[in-house]
């Protein structure tokens, strides 16, 4: 009987679950017929199809996975349903991105829709804590001292005290050093709740709390929304509601990498001996044979740190060689020096914890728990590192800030199958939907598009079988009769012949950029590229302004700057391939340096190991979502017009690449040639004639 009536019980929920999204369906399909044409709003095919496959997947408890090219509209296509979904459900939505520009951007869309809807509901946007003024950390930081030291530092504590929770608030520069100084670093809400006297007026308290209890919408980064789905995978407590109903994640092909940095951890030098130093505070002073353990450990970490500087350095030649940049780097040998220095590690973790135990009824004694829980996490880190091919870990050296020496090294690692972490934490839950979309998933072209999606697939773990992989939306962009490819067939080898690439390159962008008199974006693999070409452009006394990528600080001072000076030119790597958004002439020309292969490194080298072919399987992949992104530079609105060139050979009519019919295929520019004259006689028709009607 009992099971009966549960069956029914289930039955009914279903079928109300059912007319419910039948509502909502019907909702979203007039909101893009009629209230959104009402508006002004283009009719976008792509746009309300993938609106109505969310709310199809959303009524099934799927997970939908769904790439959506550049101008769709893919932020209206989610925030429409899942405003009908929480005015139907009232449980509140997660938006997480990768970046605070598409953070911002959201924020407005949600308030567009909002009112187009005449329906309200509490829209959160939850920015890394840095991003937030403590006034604790205020007052502590500006000192009588302090403020008499400087007439900049009186200035900027009357402007901050005032007014303002981010640094964006204020129309003062605020110097790193000092923004460091008074930001949130640490939130730690017992402590805000009980002793922070600023708890009532805290921007930041006060939305970590909405947080908790919001029924609307939280709009965060992805690496927030990591760390929130690790507490809830692992029931902790979490940093946002327990009653989510569904996230959304944009910018989908960040999700591995953003994910990985979660599991990630890390060992520096200095980190290490503090550890050490603690263990022997939490251990008799007068223990000389303790002492003498520590000493030891010291020294082998000096040694073990020096070796891995030495493999840094001998990495930085051959990739030099190569004309490559160095981000991670391998760890080749790891030595009986490391293997001793775990050993007595691990036996320095022991007799702290032991001898710390004698003396936890001590008021007089410091509390060294954490320090003590850090070093055992070191001995754990060691351990798996000493396994070499046999760890479950991947491990790999970075620079701190660039910086070389012993004192900078970061000693990194993370776990292999990050596609079952993703998994577990994302997919696992029957009552949560997620819904994945970007304009770069596929990274490839099949008659079966599902196919397209299977590094993406394979990568984060997306289970096929409880999702629902939607056919590519194309972009709604005029490309066929608004943009070309020119491609050359002339070029040296990039890597084989760097040098003589690198020259030849030069020659080819100068005739490049004569073509559409500046008004160009050039994207780098490696800041050696950049720089070389750079100062050969400078040397050139082309007549018009050659810009490089600046550091953060002044990335959006450069490209004000590029655009601003409508014939200027910009070079740029990293960041530059996505992170750009200029509409109109100042970037009507996008050359692309070489292909984006990715550089081989700890984890790409795991991932080959994982397939048959790493090159077809991995790198091409890599280097496909990578080139798509860097084109999208290119047209970013409907009124877009211009010309991509790519320098590098490989993708020509003379290449033996195996790879190059895959690229053609993948990107959404279909116009193409290999001949300068025809590409000058496009740009001259097609966007010249548009910048002169202007």
């Amino acid at each position: 009987m009992f099971f009966w009536d549960e069956y029914e019980r289930l039955q009914t929920g279903q079928a109300e679950r059912k007319k419910k999204f039948l509502k909502i369906g019907e909702d979203v399909f007039s909101f893009f017929m009629d209230k959104a044409t009402e508006a002004g709003f283009e009719e976008r095919e792509g746009q309300w199809e993938m609106s109505c496959e969310i709310v199809e997947g959303l009524r099934d408890k799927k997970h939908v996975l769904v790439e959506a090219g550049v101008g769709i509209g893919k932020s209206f296509a989610y925030i429409v349903p899942i405003l009908y979904y929480i005015k139907t459900y009232r449980r509140p939505v997660v938006i997480a991105t990768s970046t605070i520009a598409l953070q911002e951007q959201l924020i407005g869309d949600i308030d567009k829709i909002m009112d187009m809807l005449n329906y309200d509901v509490e829209v959160l946007i939850a920015k890394g804590q840095n991003h937030f003024l403590c006034k604790n950390r205020l007052e502590e930081c500006f000192t009588r001292e302090f403020l008499e030291e400087k007439e900049e530092h009186q200035i900027i504590y009357n402007t901050v005290r005032k007014f303002g929770k981010e640094k964006s608030d204020w129309n003062i520069a605020i110097p790193d050093a000092i923004w460091n100084r008074i930001n949130v670093k640490e939130y730690k809400a017992q402590f805000c709740r009980d002793k922070c006297s600023y708890r009532d007026s805290c921007h930041y308290y006060d939305l970590r709390q909405k947080m908790m209890y919001t029924h609307g919408i939280i709009v965060c980064n992805q690496d927030l929304l990591a760390v929130n789905m690790h507490k809830r995978a692992s029931l902790r407590r979490q940093l946002m509601s327990e009653d989510i109903g569904i996230i959304v994640v944009d910018e989908a092909h960040n999700l591995e990498s953003k994910v990985r940095s979660s599991v990630t951890s890390y060992i520096t030098l200095s980190k290490l001996k503090d550890a050490m130093l603690a263990a022997g505070k939490a251990v008799n002073a007068y223990d000389n044979e303790f002492n003498k353990e520590l000493e030891n450990a010291e020294s082998l970490a000096n040694n073990v740190f020096k070796s891995l500087l030495k493999q840094m350095d001998e990495q930085d030649k051959e990739a030099e060689k190569r004309g490559q940049d160095v981000d991670r780097y391998y760890v080749k040998m790891i030595g009986a020096e490391c293997k001793k220095l775990t050993r007595l590690l691990e036996d320095i973790s022991f007799k702290a914890s032991m001898a710390f135990g004698d003396f936890t009824g001590d008021r007089h004694r410091k509390n060294y728990d954490e320090e003590l829980e850090q070093l055992e996490d070191y001995v754990q880190f060691f351990e798996s590192l000493n396994k070499e091919n046999s760890s479950n870990d991947i491990f790999w050296m970075e620079r701190d800030r660039g910086l070389r020496g012993v004192k900078w090294i970061r000693l990194y690692s993370c776990p292999k199958e990050v596609d079952r972490i993703i998994d577990k934490i994302m997919f696992e839950e029957s009552e949560l939907s997620v819904v994945l979309t970007s304009a770069t998933i596929t990274s490839g072209k099949s008659e079966n598009y599902i196919k397209s999606y299977a590094y993406f697939m394979k990568n984060t773990g997306f289970p096929a079988k409880r999702g629902m992989i939607c056919e590519p939306k194309i972009s709604p962009f005029n490309y066929d009769e608004h943009a070309m490819i020119y491609y050359t067939e002339h070029m040296p080898h990039p890597t084989n012949e760097r040098d003589k690439f690198i020259e030849e390159g030069v020659k080819e962008i100068i005739r490049l950029l004569q073509i559409s008199n500046g008004k160009a974006l050039i994207l780098f693999t490696a800041k050696t590229d950049m720089n070389a070409v750079y100062d050969k452009l400078k040397e050139e006394k082309l007549p018009f302004k050659i810009l490089m990528q600046q550091g953060n600080s002044k990335q959006s001072e450069t490209l004000e700057k590029f655009r601003k000076d409508t014939n200027s030119v910009l070079l740029g790597t990293g960041s530059y391939w996505e992170g750009i958004n200029i509409e109109g002439l100042s970037l009507s020309h996008v050359i692309i340096f070489r292909l984006p292969f990715p550089v081989r490194e700890p984890i790409i080298d795991y991932k080959y190991q994982q397939c048959n072919n790493g090159l077809m399987e991995v790198s091409v992949p890599e280097m496909i979502i990578k080139l798509k992104q860097g084109i999208g530079r290119l047209i970013r609105s409907e009124n877009d017009k211009g010309i991509v060139s790519i320098i590098d050979s490989r993708v020509g009519e003379k290449s033996k690449a195996p790879y190059k019919h895959i690229i053609w295929e993948s990107l959404p520019i279909k116009n193409r040639t290999n001949k300068i004259e025809e590409i000058a006689d496009f740009y001259r028709r097609v966007v010249e004639v548009k910048e002169n009607y202007e």
